[in-house]
């Protein structure tokens, strides 16, 4: 899994070494709303709208397990709750205030962009342990990426972004998030 994250790291890299004189992508101009997918710790489908000049709102479904324990494949044990199995039936919701600066401007674009944000999952109660109830975690996040746009095809973007959570319910844990991703501007 590291390996292909390696490999799709030096694909993004290899693309911006390409970049040549050109007129502006369309993304975050003329088309403001984009959707697609992001593959990585957790995998989900991602949306993004751009609210202003430099500014966005990005947002996401995710279906995975959260926190430090469970992403390294062993047992989380924070307040009493204890997984194990290896389920993915949690559900998780994020959604961040992203600040995006230019870095390149030519045949492709490339910004890269910081925010704050907050993370939710919505715990399975099947896989937990005691009282059977299922339950929420909560975490605050800090986006810190690279985005991708091409002038051809103009309402694509490709976005590389690692995410830094602390989690404060059920207990404190600090995770941190990465994902490799792409959009699609309608």
């Amino acid at each position: 899994m590291r390996t292909s994250k390696a490999w799709a790291l030096a694909a993004f890299i290899i693309c911006i070494g390409f970049a040549r004189a050109s007129g502006a992508t369309e993304v975050g101009n003329q088309r403001t709303f984009g959707l697609g997918f992001a593959l990585g710790s957790p995998s989900s489908l991602v949306g993004k709208v751009f609210v202003g000049a430099g500014r966005a709102i990005d947002f996401g479904v995710s279906f995975a397990g959260y926190g430090y324990g469970y992403s390294r494949g062993g047992c989380w044990d924070g307040r009493k709750y204890v997984n194990c199995r290896g389920d993915y039936d949690q559900l998780g919701l994020h959604a961040d205030y992203l600040w995006q600066e230019n870095l390149v401007h030519g045949q492709v674009t490339l910004d890269w962009h910081i925010g704050a944000g907050a993370r939710m999952w919505i715990l399975d109660q099947r896989n937990y342990a005691d009282d059977g109830d299922g339950t929420v975690a909560l975490a605050a996040r800090m986006p810190v990426g690279l985005d991708l746009m091409f002038h051809k095809p103009s309402f694509l973007e490709l976005f590389f972004e690692i995410a830094p959570s602390i989690y404060i319910i059920p207990g404190t844990n600090f995770d941190i998030e990465a994902a490799l991703g792409a959009r699609f501007y309608f």
